[in-house]
């Protein structure tokens, strides 16, 4: 059985509508497993699942500098976050990380690159509960982003890293999309080497905000459906996102003291927003049944990938606070799911950050003065 599309019950039965097909199927799939299935949904979902699992680039192959050097990567930390060129031509972010451009072209649009769950930022379990959530393994949210506080690249027009680098390249800025609002240390010691203390990025006896400087926050958010495109290729959406998009072809790197660069929403910084992707795939499925070893596999050949500025509720698009609304509101993201993220990314009208500061300085006993 063959057919264009995305390997999911759904695809599956809009293109193959027969059902002495559905019915075949399932009795394969039975025979194979030793089980007494009878739903086409779940035969199809089971298969899809395995094999989306068994052709999987590691995300360890990306950069090919060990575990530590991804750990310190995505903290913030390491060469390509500190490094700047030089006046000889030294520490070449496009020679450095030309690896990195290599997988986007050659990997990262043809298969399922893994999310990275043995990279501390993306699988902290702090223990602690965050905006309702118990912080355990994975990205309890079904979020993920980055925030990036400086630009080491120039003329790639983002950014105001500049020429010749030695003067004009010292400690310069990204493009500005968002406002922090503070960082809790203790949801991410394990990866910013922070374990306790907070830092706080408002004047609440002025009122200001927006006190930190230009900042740049993108992530992605995903159903909690195995098979959804976004929840398949997120592990793709955070090599886009973080080392991509940002890192190689922007110049963006470092983190905001306290927080990682890129983590599960839960243990990053509190903002106003974040920029957001997601992907479109094309795909062609094929169900093929083993007769020599009584065996039915599904096969998934992945013709292209594209990462796109995510849609979001109501139009508001390239926001990921508005994308997971849109997945709220199209029944694929639990409504507790939402509003945890929202404790995170809190809202860019004014006082808004300033108000979650005082929220969050009222768990740690510190109160106004009337």
């Amino acid at each position: 059985i063959q057919y264009t599309g995305r390997c999911t019950p759904d695809t599956f039965n809009d293109k193959i509508t027969n059902t002495e097909t559905h019915e075949c199927l399932v009795c394969l799939y039975n025979v194979d497993k030793a089980v007494s299935l009878t739903s086409i949904d779940s035969v199809v979902q089971s298969l899809c699942e395995d094999a989306y699992a068994a052709d999987v680039f590691s995300y360890t192959d990306i950069a090919r500098k060990g575990a530590q050097f991804d750990n310190e990567y995505y903290s913030g930390g390491g060469e390509w976050n500190y490094e700047v060129q030089t006046a000889s031509g030294e520490d070449v972010l496009a020679y450095d990380a030309s690896r990195v451009d290599d997988v986007y072209y050659y990997e990262a649009q043809r298969k399922v690159i893994e999310f990275p769950e043995h990279i501390e930022s993306f699988n902290p379990h702090t223990g602690k509960v965050i905006n309702g959530f118990e912080d355990l393994d994975g990205c309890d949210y079904n979020a993920a982003y980055c925030c990036f506080a400086q630009d080491r690249q120039a003329n790639d027009n983002n950014g105001n890293c500049n020429t010749p680098y030695e003067y004009n390249c010292v400690d310069k800025d990204p493009a500005d999309n968002t406002n922090i609002c503070y960082v809790d240390h203790t949801r991410s010691a394990r990866s910013s080497h922070v374990d306790s203390g907070f830092s706080i990025f408002g004047d609440l006896k002025t009122g200001k905000e927006n006190i930190e400087g230009p900042v740049h926050c993108h992530g992605f958010t995903w159903p909690d459906n195995a098979l959804h495109q976004d929840n398949v290729y997120k592990g793709n959406l955070l090599f886009y996102v973080s080392m991509y998009d940002h890192m190689t072809q922007r110049g963006y790197v470092r983190n905001i003291p306290g927080s990682p660069m890129c983590a599960c929403a839960e243990n990053m910084a509190v903002v106003t927003r974040s920029d957001c992707t997601q992907v479109q795939v094309d795909e062609e499925t094929t169900f093929t049944w083993n007769v020599a070893e009584s065996t039915l596999e599904a096969g998934i050949y992945v013709e292209d990938i594209d990462f796109n500025a995510c849609q979001g509720l109501n139009n508001n698009n390239n926001n990921l606070e508005a994308r997971a609304k849109l997945l709220h509101a199209n029944g694929l993201l639990a409504a507790e799911k939402l509003a945890a993220l929202q404790g995170n990314l809190v809202g860019s009208e004014t006082g808004k950050c300033n108000a979650a500061i005082e929220q969050f300085l009222g768990t740690k006993g510190i109160t106004r003065i009337s």
